[in-house]
């Protein structure tokens, strides 16, 4: 059997640099009333007040009552790769710019509905 293929080098030299870019999903705190403006996808990711990603795709989480967004974070100089430690540092502060506005988020390595995969096994939290 033979274990070449095109790409192979490329493959290897990508798997021994590490990952450059994650997809990650963020939750913005519950909102009271109508203060938060809808969000539409291409607001910028910050990490400590540096930007550091963009939001690709959002919607109202309606049994979650917040605003779910994924959008893929890029490493920063200085690091060699993005791992799920340095995404969950305690004291990292996570936020989306939306319109000259910061909005103050929650970082997700996990689906924010039922993480654990229960109620599919009828398992129903309160």
């Amino acid at each position: 059997c033979d274990d070449d293929f095109m790409g192979r080098k490329a493959l290897e030299v990508a798997r021994a640099n590490g990952l450059q870019r994650k997809l990650v999903c963020l939750v913005l705190p519950p909102c009271e009333g109508s203060d938060q403006e809808p969000l539409h996808g291409t607001e910028t990711i910050w990490r400590n007040d540096k930007c550091v990603g963009f939001v690709k795709s959002t919607a109202f989480g309606h049994s979650l009552g917040r605003t779910v967004a994924y959008g893929y974070v890029d490493c920063p100089s200085g690091l060699k790769k993005i791992t799920n430690k340095w995404l969950t540092e305690e004291g990292v502060k996570w936020a989306i710019g939306n319109k000259g506005k910061t909005l103050e988020a929650e970082i997700h390595l996990k689906a924010p509905f039922d993480p654990k995969n229960l109620r599919i096994n009828g398992t129903y939290e309160e």
